[in-house]
């Protein structure tokens, strides 16, 4: 079997015959890190990598916490929470050493009892961490990003209430600071329940789909089949919680045998060394639960008051030891790769239009799928130069962007969208296609808005939209890039998320967004997504289409189920068969709001775009086309109501 070096164990138990020493002597019971001295680390790296990793060790100050009078946060110089991240080091976060540089700063960490009494209390731990442990580690990170980092990539991992801890961080710290968080190639917040809920509460933050995506986050919690079959008690495990195959690197329950087990991390007794080894680690993801189920051959955690009857929470690294550490290496793969291939919107050849400036007013549209990724072996993002997404833009051009002309200079970014192929596949397996969107597409769009609102739009209000992939990720700037820049979205007219559903639940999720009421108010999304009636009558399928969707007519520009006949219709955008070009005319476009569906009805005489993506007749195609003269008579009218309120 490999052995594993522990050079490193050494080094570190010499940095803790040194620290305990300092820290006794400078230090009096309670006192913050002071993160400019290397005492306050665990390890502070040779930088030999060219990404780092942040690691924030487990609950270590187990034992001493319950004694009497005991403090509920371990001090600095607690030997017991000093010995217990060393030992870590050598099992968890040693994982990360072969891909990046490994910083650990210690922390006055909440014990055992008190971190158990607040989860009991409140069902989560974060009230325990937002006070001393969270005010150390922000300032370490701030210390490690001003100090250390000089604009490297990283990683930022953990395990227990260190992954908790990593989950404050993403949700506090990293809002706080977009300008390190778009650095980051994943989080790996192992041994701590990330829920739905997070997620939605956070929609800067996205879920790892695969094992190469990036900006993402990674975590599971392993359990024996009795804290399965009792649905025990297990403290770092929440309702609706997510995890993330560590074998099959899948969201579902496909079963992953030790097979694929590249090699665990064990003790051997008789030489006190850490090796490779097999236990039988195999993994399946138990998805009512949000656990990983293993079959290993391995003793379970004995605080079974806290993790369950049969948790092996202490090996959520260990027993997936060499497939974490070849997952952390791909991923700094796809992000290298990713960051060598991203687009310069500084040169002008990365837009699609640079528009001459005539208008008060700008639109910054974001195209539909154009790049298929049907052929095997094609990438599941397009490249800049690929030449089925360049020949399809220019239609979005003429077909749907020319909507907003008339009334404002439309920008065009292009970007690396997701292919359909895979977009579909993920939809498929989360629930939601924006998965495909978040990580690649959202990196290049809100890049293009960064340069876009920097250079070009010159404070002036602007219109942002887009369609089916584009108002995808239109949707997650709403909610993520213009949380961020409230001083970019007080000047936005109205956003055109036409093509993919706006829910009930996103509305919710993001109170500073709001869905429009009627024709001309301004500052809120537009959205509908068009259907024929075999789609409504068969409660057909469609990827663009949501749970709880809300669509506004856009005919007579009522939410309820008011019928706009097509003599409402100001006209369609329609190909003149006999000329080969496009004109204006009459399809018998109408429209109804189907409020079960959150969905338009018409019946207008056009082919659907059927297939297994969007249901049998799914009028996707013409979102834009059936109803254009009333969206650009709709633009008008908001953007003169935008002027005068002004």
């Amino acid at each position: 079997m490999e052995k594993l070096t522990l050079v490193l164990a050494v080094i570190c138990i010499a940095v803790f015959s040194l620290m305990s020493c300092a820290m006794a002597e400078t230090g009096t019971a309670g006192n913050a890190p002071d993160y400019s001295q290397e005492s306050s680390w665990l390890q502070i790296p040779e930088i030999t990598k060219d990404v780092d990793t942040f690691y924030i060790y487990s609950t270590a100050y187990i034992e001493s916490s319950f004694k009497e009078g005991s403090p509920d946060y371990a001090t600095l110089d607690n030997e017991e929470m000093i010995a217990g991240a060393i030992g870590e080091y050598v099992t968890n976060a040693s994982v990360f050493e072969d891909s990046t540089n490994v910083f650990v700063p210690f922390y006055r960490q909440a014990g055992m009892r008190f971190a158990g009494e607040i989860s009991a209390k409140t069902g989560d731990i974060d009230a325990a961490l937002s006070g001393i442990s969270y005010n150390d580690i922000s300032a370490a990170l701030d210390c490690f990003f001003e100090n250390y980092n000089n604009g490297r990539p990283f990683i930022i991992a953990g395990h227990s209430q260190g992954s908790a801890m990593v989950k404050y961080v993403l949700k506090n710290y990293f809002k706080e600071h977009p300008e390190y968080y778009k650095r980051m190639v994943a989080a790996y917040p192992i041994g701590y329940a990330v829920t739905k809920e997070d997620l939605e509460a956070n929609p800067h933050l996205k879920f790892a789909t695969g094992e190469s995506d990036t900006g993402v986050i990674i975590s599971w919690n392993t359990e024996g089949p009795k804290n399965v079959e009792e649905n025990a008690h297990n403290a770092v495990v929440l309702p609706n919680a997510i995890c993330i195959n560590p074998l099959n690197w899948k969201l579902d329950d496909t079963y992953a045998s030790a097979d694929e087990n590249m090699g665990s991390l064990v003790l051997n007794e008789k030489t006190g060394e850490y090796e490779i080894g097999d236990v039988g680690a195999d993994a399946q993801l138990i998805l009512d639960r949000g656990v990983i189920l293993t079959h290993a051959k391995a003793t379970p955690v004995e605080l079974t008051d806290y993790f369950g009857p049969e948790s092996f929470h202490d090996d959520d690294y260990t027993f997936y030891y060499n497939n974490i550490k070849d997952n952390v290496a791909k991923r700094i793969a796809a992000y290298k790769a990713d960051a060598v291939d991203a687009p310069d919107y500084s040169n002008a050849a990365c837009w699609a239009q640079i528009p001459e400036i005539t208008k008060e007013v700008d639109t910054f549209f974001v195209y539909p799928t154009e790049y298929m990724a049907a052929n095997e072996g094609d990438p599941d993002y397009a490249p800049l130069d690929n030449p089925e997404m360049i020949e399809g833009v220019q239609f979005d051009k003429l077909a749907l962007a020319s909507v907003y002309e008339d009334a404002t200079n439309v920008f065009m970014p292009y970007y690396r969208q997701a292919g359909m192929m895979y977009a579909a596949a993920v939809g498929k397996e989360t629930g939601d296609p924006r998965a495909a969107f978040a990580t690649i597409p959202y990196s290049d769009i809100t890049a293009a808005l960064d340069y876009y609102f920097e250079h070009y739009n010159n404070g002036r209000p602007f219109i942002i939209a887009g369609h089916s992939q584009g108002s995808g990720i239109v949707s997650l700037v709403l909610a993520g890039y213009f949380k961020e820049h409230p001083e970019y979205c007080e000047r936005m007219v109205a956003a055109y998320v036409i093509g993919f559903a706006i829910t009930k639940d996103y509305l919710e999720a993001n109170p500073h967004l709001k869905f429009a009421a009627e024709e001309s108010d301004t500052g809120v999304i537009i959205s509908w997504n068009t259907e024929g009636p075999r789609n409504i009558e068969e409660n057909a399928s469609n990827a663009v289409l949501l749970p709880n969707a809300i669509s506004i007519n856009p005919l007579n520009w009522k939410l309820d189920e008011t019928y706009a006949p097509a003599s409402e219709n100001l006209g369609s955008f329609v190909l003149n068969e006999k000329t080969g070009k496009y004109e204006i005319g009459d399809i018998g476009a109408d429209a109804q709001v189907v409020l079960s569906r959150g969905s338009i009805l018409t019946n207008a005489n056009s082919e659907p775009v059927g297939g297994d993506v969007f249901g049998p007749q799914s009028f996707h195609n013409g979102d834009y086309t059936f109803y254009y003269n009333n969206i650009k008579d709709n633009v008008a009218k908001r953007v003169a109501a935008y002027m005068a309120d002004k």
